[in-house]
């Protein structure tokens, strides 16, 4: 295991550089823990939130040279959209998947609970996944005209799926629509062009990938792999010394990060070891890493699933800011 150097989150750049973020319920589902952490009681279960988020930027001067997002002013990306909003919009194999999560609450979905804040689905520039499991994509058909932004290696993974990975894994070729859809460039690729500007991965803070999504400092994506090709996280810029950091599947039970529970396993019907995350080890450098960050009194660590935050935060739900 490799050992952390001394780092610290970049300075400020512009006074301009914060954004807000909202979380957004995005429906419940029911996890059984054994397939989640270790060691724990065979027969526990909770129930936790599918969380999404809305973030908003106060406006760039060029939003074309980075090739998403409009002239709008403010510019609003979702993170994540949660469940989608009825069962009988997934594939007939995700639903057989979804019986194993119940019981859960798919409604009303994101738009719903945007349209409580006056926010329209026309209104969201980027809708943007930390990765493209069914508890994650929503239904983006409702935003019609957004632009998709995906982690690397997402696009192949919803074309070819992951076959023979447990019946979590499988995933819908016709989720996006390809002409708003945009993939993000590998972190080992290093730099990529993309429209009139240069993407490029650098090291920020523990992790050794982040990309400055809008060229300002208020938003970085973080390589986070381990969970799924394509998996990131999102690191944001909410004021002078106040970051938020938002982990989609990195871990699915604060356990995990505070180090009380390690990464559960199971076994399938053939006797063979399945995980929640595709590579386990790297997932646990991934949980290392953010555990790092945590240590920092100025971040705010949130997972798509983490019950004990969702719980302990209800009063700071959409229309609320963090």
């Amino acid at each position: 295991m490799s050992t952390l150097q001394e780092w610290s989150l970049p300075e400020i750049r512009s006074d301009k550089a914060f954004v807000t973020v909202s979380p957004v319920e995005g429906g419940f589902i029911t996890l059984p823990e054994k397939a989640f952490v270790a060691p724990v009681d065979l027969g526990a279960r909770r129930t936790v939130p599918s969380l999404a988020f809305l973030i908003t930027h106060p406006g760039l001067d060029d939003t074309g040279s980075i090739g998403i997002g409009t002239s709008r002013r403010p510019l609003r990306l979702m993170f994540d959209l949660g469940t989608r909003s009825e069962v009988g919009q997934y594939l007939p194999e995700q639903q057989a998947h979804l019986k194993t999560r119940e019981p859960h609450r798919l409604g009303p979905g994101v738009v719903k609970h945007l349209a409580t804040g006056n926010i329209a689905p026309e209104d969201i520039d980027i809708v943007m996944y930390s990765h493209i499991h069914w508890d994650h994509h929503g239904d983006p058909e409702n935003f019609p005209t957004s632009k998709f932004l995906v982690g690397s290696g997402s696009l192949n993974v919803l074309k070819y799926g992951l076959p023979g990975k447990g019946s979590h894994q499988f995933f819908d070729p016709d989720l996006l629509p390809m002409e708003r859809t945009l993939e993000l460039p590998s972190a080992e690729a290093g730099e990529c062009q993309r429209a009139e500007r240069s993407w490029k991965w650098n090291p920020i803070g523990p992790f050794p990938a982040g990309l400055d999504l809008f060229g300002d400092g208020s938003i970085y994506v973080i390589d986070a792999p381990g969970h799924l090709p394509g998996h990131v996280n999102l690191l944001c810029r909410t004021g002078p010394g106040r970051w938020v950091c938002l982990c989609g599947d990195a871990y699915h039970d604060k356990r995990l990060l505070t180090g009380e529970k390690e990464i559960g396993t199971w076994m399938d019907e053939h006797g063979g070891t399945l995980c929640i995350h595709l590579d386990k080890r790297v997932a646990e450098e991934s949980i290392r890493r953010l555990r790092e960050l945590a240590k920092l009194e100025y971040v705010e660590i949130i997972a798509a699933h983490d019950l004990e935050w969702y719980e302990q935060n209800k009063e700071r739900l959409f229309p609320r800011n963090l």
